[in-house]
């Protein structure tokens, strides 16, 4: 089968003639009908990711058809249209007993790093990971379900637990999460200021739903929070840039504000003054991916039409390293699907 592999980190995605995968016990064989890459598949590419080794397929929002299954395979049949959480767990600790299994205790890896991913014609993905996805559902559209829908909706339903009426922020609104993230924020009853930079993905957070658009790079966007709520601050702050953006968000926090953090791409440090945490009641809360039982959700409010996949491009798998370089150029507004 086609693939495209990384060879060396740093290194250039290569069109190689691989084996087509043979699924094992508890997987199935996907028919690749469309992937999502994003930011993280630049930090794996990069040298990023310590746990990551070379040669890779990277890859990991995934949709596609079952080709086949593996021995102990019984939910799922070949023909059945699906996509796939990203986490490989256990299914066995406190955690994954109790539906928590993003914070699995004995947490095994990535989809696209520690087994092979979806920018190629074929891969194996554990049948736990799966959930159906219905026939009007194109597969540029479910392969984002998981990550750039179920990552916002974990984190503003179970960690900033987001109520009608609260004002969030939403930093890095114009992105594939943050799209995302304003639409789920307004069919919660939220009022929502959406902050990103450039013209074009600040009027996309418009298009979705955000009462309010600020570009950082030309304001202070905790000044503009603060009058936005008249003198009150933020309720809850939505951070998908990471450390970036951290500390101006902690200026547009109100008093018993949350901040739930989901994007870390920017650096790896947060200082925050205890007292300032202590006098406001502030909650600072870390947020990881989505649950099965919650991609479960995301597909039903999706079918529904309560919630609208952003994918504004779809290119063919041999244009990934095209894509690759717009999305290192933040580029992109909304998600792009690769499909093979």
């Amino acid at each position: 089968m086609r693939a495209l592999v990384l060879e060396a980190f740093g290194g250039p995605l290569i069109e190689k003639d691989v084996p087509k995968p043979v699924p094992g016990e508890g997987e199935a064989l996907i028919r690749v009908g469309a992937c999502a890459p994003d930011q993280f598949d630049l930090t794996v590419r990069d040298g990023k990711f310590p746990s990551a080794k070379t040669p890779i397929v990277l890859g990991h929002e995934i949709s596609g058809v079952i080709e086949a299954v593996g021995p102990g395979v019984t939910d799922f049949t070949s023909g059945t249209r699906v996509t796939s959480t990203l986490y490989l767990t256990c299914g066995r600790c406190r955690h994954c007993r109790a539906g928590r299994e993003t914070i699995c205790e004995n947490f095994i890896g990535y989809l696209g790093i520690h087994t092979p991913g979806g920018y190629a014609e074929y891969t194996t993905v554990p049948a736990v990971n799966l959930a159906k996805i219905p026939d009007a559902l194109s597969f540029a559209e479910a392969s984002i379900l998981a990550n750039a829908i179920g990552t916002p909706y974990h984190a503003l339903t179970q960690r900033a637990r987001l109520r009608p009426a609260e004002h969030i922020v939403i930093t890095g609104a114009g992105g594939g999460v943050g799209l995302h993230a304003v639409q789920l924020a307004r069919m919660m009853g939220a009022l929502v200021m959406a902050v990103d930079l450039g013209t074009a993905k600040l009027e996309a957070a418009r298009a979705n739903g955000a009462d309010m658009a600020v570009d950082a790079g030309e304001v202070d966007f905790a000044d503009a929070a603060v009058d936005w709520t008249e003198g009150r601050g933020a309720d809850v702050v939505l951070e998908l840039v990471g450390p970036a953006t951290m500390p101006t968000s902690l200026k547009a926090m109100g008093k018993g504000a949350r901040m739930v953090i989901v994007g870390s791409h920017t650096g790896t440090e947060l200082t925050v003054r205890p007292q300032a945490m202590i006098s406001n009641e502030w909650e600072i809360l870390g947020s990881r991916n989505v649950t099965k039982r919650e991609l479960q959700e995301v597909i039903g409010l999706v079918t529904a039409e309560r919630i609208k996949p952003i994918v504004t491009e779809v290119h063919p798998l041999e244009e990934a390293e095209a894509i690759h370089t717009r999305l290192r150029e933040r580029q992109i507004v909304g998600r792009v699907a690769l499909e093979p």
